[in-house]
Protein backbone atom coordinates (compact mmCIF):
# COMPACT_ATOMS: atom_id res chain seq x y z
CA UNK A 1 0.00 0.00 0.00
CA UNK A 2 1.46 3.86 -1.35
CA UNK A 3 2.06 6.19 1.33
CA UNK A 4 -0.59 8.06 0.11
CA UNK A 5 -3.27 5.57 0.85
CA UNK A 6 -1.97 4.84 4.37
CA UNK A 7 -2.69 8.87 4.95
CA UNK A 8 -5.77 8.80 3.88
CA UNK A 9 -7.25 6.07 5.62
CA UNK A 10 -5.29 7.95 8.56
CA UNK A 11 -7.75 11.20 7.73
CA UNK A 12 -10.38 8.93 7.93
CA UNK A 13 -9.58 7.25 11.73
CA UNK A 14 -9.03 10.98 12.61
CA UNK A 15 -12.09 12.35 11.71
CA UNK A 16 -14.02 10.36 13.25
CA UNK A 17 -11.96 10.42 16.19
CA UNK A 18 -12.57 13.81 16.53
CA UNK A 19 -16.28 13.75 16.06
CA UNK A 20 -16.47 11.61 18.79
CA UNK A 21 -13.89 13.88 21.35
CA UNK A 22 -16.02 16.63 20.26
CA UNK A 23 -19.08 14.35 21.43
CA UNK A 24 -17.60 13.49 24.63
CA UNK A 25 -17.42 17.07 26.01
CA UNK A 26 -21.15 17.18 25.78
CA UNK A 27 -22.05 13.87 27.84
CA UNK A 28 -22.36 14.93 31.32
CA UNK A 29 -24.60 12.22 32.62
CA UNK A 30 -25.19 9.02 31.62
CA UNK A 31 -28.93 10.32 30.22
CA UNK A 32 -26.27 12.00 28.26
CA UNK A 33 -24.14 9.10 27.59
CA UNK A 34 -27.04 6.50 27.12
CA UNK A 35 -29.91 8.54 25.21
CA UNK A 36 -28.03 12.01 23.88
CA UNK A 37 -29.93 14.14 25.71
CA UNK A 38 -33.25 12.70 23.73
CA UNK A 39 -32.61 15.30 21.40
CA UNK A 40 -31.92 13.94 17.94
CA UNK A 41 -32.67 15.96 14.83
CA UNK A 42 -33.73 14.15 10.91
CA UNK A 43 -29.49 13.92 9.88
CA UNK A 44 -28.36 12.56 13.13
CA UNK A 45 -31.46 10.13 13.74
CA UNK A 46 -31.56 9.30 10.24
CA UNK A 47 -27.92 9.39 8.74
CA UNK A 48 -27.12 7.03 12.00
CA UNK A 49 -29.54 4.89 11.77
CA UNK A 50 -28.89 3.86 7.84
CA UNK A 51 -25.06 4.01 8.96
CA UNK A 52 -25.62 1.68 11.99
CA UNK A 53 -27.76 -1.12 9.47
CA UNK A 54 -25.21 -0.44 6.80
CA UNK A 55 -22.57 -2.41 8.56
CA UNK A 56 -20.02 -4.63 7.36
CA UNK A 57 -22.39 -6.97 6.18
CA UNK A 58 -24.31 -5.04 4.16
CA UNK A 59 -21.32 -3.94 2.02
CA UNK A 60 -18.77 -7.08 2.17
CA UNK A 61 -20.95 -9.50 2.94
CA UNK A 62 -23.69 -8.57 0.35
CA UNK A 63 -20.70 -8.16 -2.53
CA UNK A 64 -19.82 -11.78 -1.01
CA UNK A 65 -23.22 -12.96 -1.35
CA UNK A 66 -23.46 -11.11 -4.74
CA UNK A 67 -20.35 -13.04 -5.95
CA UNK A 68 -21.60 -16.21 -5.34
CA UNK A 69 -25.46 -15.79 -7.10
CA UNK A 70 -25.32 -12.62 -9.52
CA UNK A 71 -27.38 -9.78 -9.25
CA UNK A 72 -30.45 -11.35 -7.58
CA UNK A 73 -27.76 -10.88 -4.56
CA UNK A 74 -29.35 -7.41 -4.54
CA UNK A 75 -32.15 -8.97 -1.73
CA UNK A 76 -29.49 -9.44 0.49
CA UNK A 77 -30.10 -5.79 0.94
CA UNK A 78 -33.67 -5.01 -0.78
CA UNK A 79 -35.10 -7.59 1.62
CA UNK A 80 -34.57 -4.78 4.61
CA UNK A 81 -36.86 -1.85 2.84
CA UNK A 82 -40.32 -3.12 3.09
CA UNK A 83 -39.98 -3.85 6.79
CA UNK A 84 -38.04 -0.36 7.42
CA UNK A 85 -41.29 1.27 5.63
CA UNK A 86 -43.72 -0.63 7.79
CA UNK A 87 -42.30 -0.21 10.99
CA UNK A 88 -42.16 3.43 10.51
CA UNK A 89 -45.81 3.41 10.83
CA UNK A 90 -46.54 1.27 13.19
CA UNK A 91 -43.82 0.79 16.10
CA UNK A 92 -42.28 4.45 16.15
CA UNK A 93 -45.14 6.57 17.40
CA UNK A 94 -46.76 3.27 19.50
CA UNK A 95 -43.28 2.34 21.13
CA UNK A 96 -42.59 5.98 22.61
CA UNK A 97 -45.87 6.31 24.07
CA UNK A 98 -45.02 3.49 26.76
CA UNK A 99 -42.30 5.71 28.10
CA UNK A 100 -39.92 3.11 28.15
CA UNK A 101 -36.48 3.00 26.94
CA UNK A 102 -35.91 -0.94 25.66
CA UNK A 103 -38.05 -3.50 24.51
CA UNK A 104 -37.47 -5.88 27.60
CA UNK A 105 -38.49 -2.76 29.60
CA UNK A 106 -41.78 -2.83 27.66
CA UNK A 107 -42.06 -6.40 28.57
CA UNK A 108 -41.54 -5.79 31.86
CA UNK A 109 -43.90 -3.18 32.38
CA UNK A 110 -46.78 -5.36 30.15
CA UNK A 111 -45.91 -8.69 31.50
CA UNK A 112 -43.60 -9.61 34.19
CA UNK A 113 -40.19 -9.28 35.50
CA UNK A 114 -39.38 -12.42 33.98
CA UNK A 115 -39.93 -11.78 30.31
CA UNK A 116 -37.77 -8.78 30.82
CA UNK A 117 -34.45 -10.57 32.45
CA UNK A 118 -34.82 -13.44 29.37
CA UNK A 119 -35.49 -10.79 27.03
CA UNK A 120 -32.52 -8.25 28.29
CA UNK A 121 -29.75 -11.60 28.18
CA UNK A 122 -30.96 -13.13 24.63
CA UNK A 123 -30.37 -9.69 23.16
CA UNK A 124 -27.11 -9.16 24.95
CA UNK A 125 -25.86 -12.60 23.64
CA UNK A 126 -27.37 -11.82 19.92
CA UNK A 127 -25.09 -8.59 20.48
CA UNK A 128 -21.95 -10.06 21.18
CA UNK A 129 -22.70 -12.59 18.38
CA UNK A 130 -23.53 -9.94 15.96
CA UNK A 131 -20.39 -7.73 16.94
CA UNK A 132 -18.56 -11.08 15.34
CA UNK A 133 -19.56 -10.30 11.93
CA UNK A 134 -18.62 -6.80 12.16
CA UNK A 135 -15.14 -7.15 13.51
CA UNK A 136 -14.46 -10.19 10.90
CA UNK A 137 -15.26 -7.10 8.27
CA UNK A 138 -13.06 -4.60 10.29
CA UNK A 139 -10.03 -7.75 10.23
CA UNK A 140 -10.12 -8.47 6.57
CA UNK A 141 -9.54 -4.71 5.32
CA UNK A 142 -6.70 -4.71 8.13
CA UNK A 143 -5.52 -8.10 6.67
CA UNK A 144 -5.65 -6.54 3.48
CA UNK A 145 -3.79 -3.61 3.94
CA UNK A 146 -1.07 -4.79 6.23
CA UNK A 147 -1.26 -8.56 5.60
CA UNK A 148 -1.86 -8.85 9.62
CA UNK A 149 -3.21 -12.29 10.36
CA UNK A 150 -6.67 -12.87 11.43
CA UNK A 151 -6.40 -12.23 15.12
CA UNK A 152 -4.12 -9.44 15.59
CA UNK A 153 -6.51 -7.62 13.03
CA UNK A 154 -9.54 -8.45 14.62
CA UNK A 155 -8.16 -7.04 18.44
CA UNK A 156 -6.63 -4.04 16.62
CA UNK A 157 -10.26 -3.21 15.26
CA UNK A 158 -11.79 -3.43 18.86
CA UNK A 159 -9.31 -1.33 20.38
CA UNK A 160 -9.87 1.44 17.77
CA UNK A 161 -14.15 0.61 18.13
CA UNK A 162 -13.06 1.25 21.82
CA UNK A 163 -11.77 4.37 21.49
CA UNK A 164 -15.07 5.72 19.24
CA UNK A 165 -16.76 5.17 21.67
CA UNK A 166 -16.60 4.63 25.15
CA UNK A 167 -15.68 8.51 26.07
CA UNK A 168 -18.51 10.10 24.22
CA UNK A 169 -21.52 7.33 23.92
CA UNK A 170 -24.68 7.60 21.47
CA UNK A 171 -23.63 11.61 21.04
CA UNK A 172 -20.36 10.62 19.79
CA UNK A 173 -21.74 7.23 18.16
CA UNK A 174 -24.63 9.50 16.26
CA UNK A 175 -22.11 12.65 14.91
CA UNK A 176 -19.18 9.58 13.70
CA UNK A 177 -21.90 7.77 12.36
CA UNK A 178 -22.88 10.69 10.01
CA UNK A 179 -19.12 11.13 8.71
CA UNK A 180 -18.83 7.00 8.02
CA UNK A 181 -22.20 7.55 6.24
CA UNK A 182 -21.05 9.94 4.08
CA UNK A 183 -17.50 7.49 3.64
CA UNK A 184 -19.23 4.61 3.03
CA UNK A 185 -21.15 5.95 0.25
CA UNK A 186 -18.59 7.51 -1.35
CA UNK A 187 -16.60 4.60 -0.92
CA UNK A 188 -19.57 2.94 -3.24
CA UNK A 189 -19.69 5.08 -5.54
CA UNK A 190 -15.85 5.52 -6.79
CA UNK A 191 -15.55 1.91 -6.92
CA UNK A 192 -18.52 0.73 -9.18
CA UNK A 193 -17.22 2.82 -12.17
CA UNK A 194 -13.25 2.07 -11.21
CA UNK A 195 -14.27 -1.79 -11.40
CA UNK A 196 -15.77 -1.36 -13.98
CA UNK A 197 -13.24 -0.11 -16.31
CA UNK A 198 -10.92 -2.32 -14.86
CA UNK A 199 -13.24 -5.11 -16.69
CA UNK A 200 -12.93 -2.85 -19.84
CA UNK A 201 -16.60 -1.51 -19.91
CA UNK A 202 -19.76 -3.34 -19.29
CA UNK A 203 -19.78 -4.55 -23.13
CA UNK A 204 -16.87 -7.13 -22.00
CA UNK A 205 -18.14 -7.47 -18.62
CA UNK A 206 -21.65 -8.46 -19.33
CA UNK A 207 -19.80 -11.19 -21.90
CA UNK A 208 -18.04 -12.96 -18.94
CA UNK A 209 -20.97 -13.38 -17.18
CA UNK A 210 -23.78 -16.84 -16.68
CA UNK A 211 -26.87 -15.76 -17.96
CA UNK A 212 -28.36 -16.26 -14.71
CA UNK A 213 -26.09 -13.50 -13.14
CA UNK A 214 -28.39 -10.47 -14.40
CA UNK A 215 -31.39 -12.17 -13.35
CA UNK A 216 -32.39 -10.05 -10.17
CA UNK A 217 -35.20 -12.73 -9.60
CA UNK A 218 -33.11 -15.87 -9.29
CA UNK A 219 -32.68 -16.44 -5.71
CA UNK A 220 -36.44 -17.20 -5.95
CA UNK A 221 -39.61 -16.04 -2.96
CA UNK A 222 -38.11 -18.08 -0.12
CA UNK A 223 -34.59 -15.92 0.33
CA UNK A 224 -36.39 -12.66 0.17
CA UNK A 225 -38.89 -13.45 2.31
CA UNK A 226 -36.71 -15.04 4.76
CA UNK A 227 -34.14 -12.33 5.27
CA UNK A 228 -37.47 -10.02 5.31
CA UNK A 229 -38.43 -11.27 8.25
CA UNK A 230 -35.01 -11.40 9.70
CA UNK A 231 -34.60 -7.84 9.34
CA UNK A 232 -38.54 -6.91 10.34
CA UNK A 233 -37.63 -8.49 13.81
CA UNK A 234 -34.57 -7.18 14.03
CA UNK A 235 -35.40 -3.64 13.50
CA UNK A 236 -38.16 -3.82 15.57
CA UNK A 237 -36.67 -5.39 18.59
CA UNK A 238 -33.00 -4.84 17.95
CA UNK A 239 -31.62 -1.60 21.28
CA UNK A 240 -29.07 -0.46 18.45
CA UNK A 241 -31.70 0.95 16.14
CA UNK A 242 -34.55 1.91 18.31
CA UNK A 243 -31.87 3.58 20.93
CA UNK A 244 -32.62 6.07 18.02
CA UNK A 245 -36.27 5.72 17.95
CA UNK A 246 -36.37 6.46 21.86
CA UNK A 247 -33.86 9.61 21.83
CA UNK A 248 -35.12 11.14 18.83
CA UNK A 249 -36.41 14.68 19.47
CA UNK A 250 -39.95 13.93 18.37
CA UNK A 251 -42.36 11.27 16.65
CA UNK A 252 -41.77 12.84 13.32
CA UNK A 253 -37.93 12.52 13.59
CA UNK A 254 -38.34 8.81 14.90
CA UNK A 255 -40.26 8.00 11.57
CA UNK A 256 -37.86 9.82 9.36
CA UNK A 257 -35.09 7.38 10.66
CA UNK A 258 -37.04 4.28 9.48
CA UNK A 259 -37.77 5.80 6.01
CA UNK A 260 -34.71 7.59 5.26
CA UNK A 261 -33.00 4.00 5.73
CA UNK A 262 -35.28 2.17 3.86
CA UNK A 263 -34.90 4.74 0.64
CA UNK A 264 -31.08 4.47 1.20
CA UNK A 265 -31.03 1.05 0.42
CA UNK A 266 -33.10 0.92 -2.75
CA UNK A 267 -30.07 2.65 -4.08
CA UNK A 268 -27.08 1.07 -1.90
CA UNK A 269 -28.89 -2.53 -2.29
CA UNK A 270 -28.18 -2.77 -6.28
CA UNK A 271 -24.89 -0.79 -5.97
CA UNK A 272 -23.56 -3.11 -3.72
CA UNK A 273 -24.76 -6.42 -5.40
CA UNK A 274 -23.30 -4.69 -8.81
CA UNK A 275 -20.11 -4.50 -6.81
CA UNK A 276 -20.56 -8.51 -6.38
CA UNK A 277 -21.22 -8.94 -10.02
CA UNK A 278 -18.05 -7.07 -10.70
CA UNK A 279 -16.27 -8.93 -8.86
CA UNK A 280 -17.30 -12.61 -9.93
CA UNK A 281 -15.76 -11.48 -13.58
CA UNK A 282 -12.45 -9.50 -12.09
CA UNK A 283 -11.87 -12.22 -9.39
CA UNK A 284 -13.29 -15.42 -11.12
CA UNK A 285 -11.02 -17.97 -8.78
CA UNK A 286 -11.70 -16.63 -5.51
CA UNK A 287 -11.22 -19.19 -2.85
CA UNK A 288 -13.19 -17.34 -0.41
CA UNK A 289 -16.40 -15.01 -1.13
CA UNK A 290 -16.06 -13.16 1.76
CA UNK A 291 -12.89 -11.18 0.60
CA UNK A 292 -13.75 -10.22 -2.41
CA UNK A 293 -14.46 -6.53 -1.84
CA UNK A 294 -11.60 -5.88 -0.11
CA UNK A 295 -9.48 -8.27 -2.48
CA UNK A 296 -11.01 -6.23 -5.60
CA UNK A 297 -10.16 -2.52 -3.78
CA UNK A 298 -6.68 -4.21 -3.51
CA UNK A 299 -6.12 -5.13 -6.85
CA UNK A 300 -7.76 -2.79 -8.55
CA UNK A 301 -7.86 0.52 -6.94
CA UNK A 302 -5.88 3.63 -8.15
CA UNK A 303 -3.85 5.09 -5.60
CA UNK A 304 -5.78 7.33 -3.33
CA UNK A 305 -8.74 6.06 -3.80
CA UNK A 306 -7.56 2.87 -2.57
CA UNK A 307 -7.00 4.23 0.86
CA UNK A 308 -10.31 6.09 0.84
CA UNK A 309 -12.16 2.80 -0.41
CA UNK A 310 -10.47 0.55 1.98
CA UNK A 311 -11.59 2.86 4.57
CA UNK A 312 -15.36 3.17 3.68
CA UNK A 313 -15.38 -0.41 4.05
CA UNK A 314 -13.61 -0.20 7.62
CA UNK A 315 -16.30 3.10 8.16
CA UNK A 316 -19.43 0.30 7.64
CA UNK A 317 -18.00 -2.31 10.21
CA UNK A 318 -17.36 0.57 12.86
CA UNK A 319 -20.51 2.32 12.51
CA UNK A 320 -22.79 -1.03 12.82
CA UNK A 321 -20.52 -1.96 15.57
CA UNK A 322 -20.12 0.93 17.75
CA UNK A 323 -24.39 1.00 17.71
CA UNK A 324 -24.21 -2.11 19.20
CA UNK A 325 -21.47 -1.07 21.76
CA UNK A 326 -23.35 1.41 23.06
CA UNK A 327 -26.81 -0.23 22.92
CA UNK A 328 -25.31 -3.43 24.91
CA UNK A 329 -23.72 -1.08 27.59
CA UNK A 330 -27.36 0.72 28.10
CA UNK A 331 -29.18 -2.55 28.05
CA UNK A 332 -27.29 -3.86 30.90
CA UNK A 333 -27.62 -0.69 33.11
CA UNK A 334 -31.40 -0.19 32.35
CA UNK A 335 -32.55 -4.00 32.34
CA UNK A 336 -30.21 -5.92 35.20
CA UNK A 337 -28.18 -4.01 36.84
CA UNK A 338 -30.39 -0.82 38.36
CA UNK A 339 -33.89 -3.47 38.51
CA UNK A 340 -31.90 -6.45 39.89
CA UNK A 341 -28.43 -5.44 41.50
CA UNK A 342 -29.43 -1.97 42.57
CA UNK A 343 -33.35 -2.59 43.40
CA UNK A 344 -33.83 1.25 42.87
CA UNK A 345 -31.16 2.62 45.10
CA UNK A 346 -29.01 5.49 43.89
CA UNK A 347 -26.11 4.96 42.12
CA UNK A 348 -23.87 7.84 40.78
CA UNK A 349 -23.39 8.36 36.94
CA UNK A 350 -19.39 8.21 38.09
CA UNK A 351 -19.95 4.54 39.01
CA UNK A 352 -22.61 3.98 36.15
CA UNK A 353 -20.49 4.82 33.44
CA UNK A 354 -17.71 2.58 34.76
CA UNK A 355 -19.76 -0.50 34.92
CA UNK A 356 -21.16 0.29 31.11
CA UNK A 357 -17.53 0.54 30.11
CA UNK A 358 -17.38 -2.84 31.80
CA UNK A 359 -20.16 -4.24 29.81
CA UNK A 360 -18.50 -3.05 26.83
CA UNK A 361 -15.24 -5.06 27.66
CA UNK A 362 -17.73 -8.26 28.10
CA UNK A 363 -19.99 -7.70 25.12
CA UNK A 364 -16.43 -7.76 22.36
CA UNK A 365 -15.31 -11.06 24.29
CA UNK A 366 -17.99 -12.43 22.80
CA UNK A 367 -17.58 -10.71 19.40
CA UNK A 368 -13.82 -11.85 19.28
CA UNK A 369 -14.66 -15.51 19.84
CA UNK A 370 -17.70 -15.34 17.16
CA UNK A 371 -15.44 -13.54 14.56
CA UNK A 372 -12.26 -16.32 15.35
CA UNK A 373 -14.76 -19.12 14.95
CA UNK A 374 -17.40 -18.34 11.96
CA UNK A 375 -16.85 -17.90 8.76
CA UNK A 376 -20.44 -17.26 7.22
CA UNK A 377 -21.87 -13.60 7.28
CA UNK A 378 -25.19 -15.31 6.79
CA UNK A 379 -24.96 -17.79 9.34
CA UNK A 380 -24.46 -15.27 12.16
CA UNK A 381 -27.12 -12.88 10.94
CA UNK A 382 -29.63 -15.76 11.21
CA UNK A 383 -28.40 -16.93 14.81
CA UNK A 384 -29.01 -13.46 16.40
CA UNK A 385 -32.33 -13.48 14.95
CA UNK A 386 -33.22 -16.98 16.22
CA UNK A 387 -31.33 -16.01 19.52
CA UNK A 388 -33.41 -12.70 20.22
CA UNK A 389 -35.62 -11.29 16.72
CA UNK A 390 -37.78 -13.71 16.23
CA UNK A 391 -38.17 -14.69 19.77
CA UNK A 392 -39.44 -11.21 20.84
CA UNK A 393 -41.15 -10.23 17.97
CA UNK A 394 -44.39 -11.27 19.01
CA UNK A 395 -44.83 -10.93 22.48
CA UNK A 396 -43.42 -6.95 21.76
CA UNK A 397 -46.10 -6.41 19.30
CA UNK A 398 -48.93 -7.99 21.49
CA UNK A 399 -47.65 -5.85 24.02
CA UNK A 400 -48.37 -2.84 21.94
CA UNK A 401 -51.73 -4.20 19.91
CA UNK A 402 -53.31 -6.99 21.66
CA UNK A 403 -54.29 -6.43 25.73
CA UNK A 404 -55.12 -10.16 25.98
CA UNK A 405 -51.58 -11.41 26.43
CA UNK A 406 -50.26 -12.82 29.48
CA UNK A 407 -46.66 -13.17 31.07
CA UNK A 408 -47.37 -16.60 30.66
CA UNK A 409 -47.95 -16.64 27.09
CA UNK A 410 -44.94 -14.47 26.80
CA UNK A 411 -42.41 -16.65 28.05
CA UNK A 412 -43.87 -19.52 26.42
CA UNK A 413 -43.61 -17.83 23.49
CA UNK A 414 -39.96 -16.85 24.20
CA UNK A 415 -38.73 -19.86 24.96
CA UNK A 416 -40.42 -22.36 22.53
CA UNK A 417 -39.01 -19.93 19.26
CA UNK A 418 -35.73 -19.89 20.66
CA UNK A 419 -35.63 -23.53 21.42
CA UNK A 420 -37.37 -24.36 18.18
CA UNK A 421 -35.75 -22.09 15.58
CA UNK A 422 -31.68 -23.15 16.34
CA UNK A 423 -33.34 -26.89 16.35
CA UNK A 424 -34.40 -26.13 12.82
CA UNK A 425 -31.64 -23.82 11.45
CA UNK A 426 -28.86 -26.53 12.66
CA UNK A 427 -31.08 -30.19 12.36
CA UNK A 428 -33.69 -29.66 9.28
CA UNK A 429 -33.39 -26.71 6.90
CA UNK A 430 -31.74 -27.63 4.55
CA UNK A 431 -30.62 -31.08 5.99
CA UNK A 432 -34.21 -32.58 5.77
CA UNK A 433 -35.73 -33.54 2.09
CA UNK A 434 -38.80 -32.17 1.48
CA UNK A 435 -40.79 -29.31 1.83
CA UNK A 436 -40.24 -29.30 5.30
CA UNK A 437 -36.18 -29.17 4.94
CA UNK A 438 -36.97 -25.59 2.59
CA UNK A 439 -38.59 -23.37 5.13
CA UNK A 440 -37.32 -20.95 6.58
CA UNK A 441 -36.17 -21.50 9.99
CA UNK A 442 -36.95 -17.97 11.37
CA UNK A 443 -40.54 -18.40 9.56
CA UNK A 444 -41.34 -21.77 11.38
CA UNK A 445 -39.56 -20.01 15.01
CA UNK A 446 -42.35 -17.26 14.51
CA UNK A 447 -45.04 -19.43 13.58
CA UNK A 448 -44.88 -21.24 16.93
CA UNK A 449 -44.07 -17.79 18.65
CA UNK A 450 -47.27 -16.85 17.58
CA UNK A 451 -49.19 -20.11 18.27
CA UNK A 452 -48.34 -20.13 21.63
CA UNK A 453 -48.31 -16.51 22.67
CA UNK A 454 -52.12 -16.76 21.52
CA UNK A 455 -53.28 -20.52 23.03
CA UNK A 456 -51.24 -19.98 25.88
CA UNK A 457 -52.72 -16.54 26.74
CA UNK A 458 -56.28 -17.68 26.54
CA UNK A 459 -56.01 -20.04 28.69
CA UNK A 460 -54.28 -18.02 31.59
CA UNK A 461 -55.77 -15.14 33.07
CA UNK A 462 -55.23 -11.61 31.68
CA UNK A 463 -52.67 -9.38 33.91
CA UNK A 464 -54.52 -7.23 36.07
Amino acid sequence: MSILDGLTIILILAAMSFVSFRAAKKSVTTDDYFTAHRNLNRIQAGFSMAATDIGGNSVAGAVAFAYGTGLGGVWYNWSAVIPLLILAFILARQIRSFNVNSVPELLGKRYNEASRLLATITQLLAMGVSLGGQFTVAATTITTIFGLSHPVAVMISVALLLMLTVRGGLLAVVNSDRVMFLIICLSVVIAIPVCMSAGNGWENISQSLPDEYLDISSQGILLPLSLGLLFMFDYATQQSYLQRVFSAKDVSTAKFAYIFTGFVYIVFGLAVAFLGVLAYVLLPDLNDNKLAYATMIKEYMPVGVKGLVLGGLFAAAMSSADSKIIAASFLFINDIYKPYIRKGRAISDRRLLRISRLTTACICIIGIVVSMVSNSFIQIMYTVGLSYGTAVFIPMFAAIYWKRGTAAGALTSMVSSIVIGLYFEYHVYGKVCGLIGMIPSNLVAVAVSLISFVVVSLLTKEKQ
